[in-house]
Parts: structure tokens; C-alpha cells; sequence
């Protein structure tokens, strides 16, 4: 499952294209990525989390 479909089944839209983000990796296990909001998608070993720009968590 997609990046875009895991945040849809959640109830969050992803605004834009997806853009990688390596230095906001802390590790090889993460992958960050921002959208065109500035809303910060991290994949941790598939699993994923949602910062918005607000700041809340998804």
C-alpha cells in the first residue's frame, strides 16, 4: 500500500506531490517526507506517522 493511500485510510489528505526529506532522517529505518503543505509523513519499517503543519499527529 502507498504512502498516499495509508494517509487516505486514515483521513488525511496528502496536498501536492510528496518530496523526501533524507535530512529529517535520523536513521536508514525512517523515511520523511513533506508535501506542499509542509505536513511531515515518516515510514518507520511501514509504519505511518502523520505530523501536520499544526503540529498535530496522525
Amino acid at each position: 500500500m502507498g504512502l498516499k493511500a495509508q494517509a487516505e485510510r486514515i483521513g488525511f489528505q496528502v496536498v501536492g506531490e510528496l518530496t523526501r526529506c533524507m535530512d529529517l532522517e535520523p536513521t536508514h529505518l525512517y523515511r520523511c517526507f513533506l508535501d506542499e503543505a509542509q505536513n511531515q509523513f515518516i515510514l518507520r519499517r511501514g509504519i505511518l506517522t502523520i505530523v501536520s503543519a499544526d503540529g498535530r499527529v496522525f
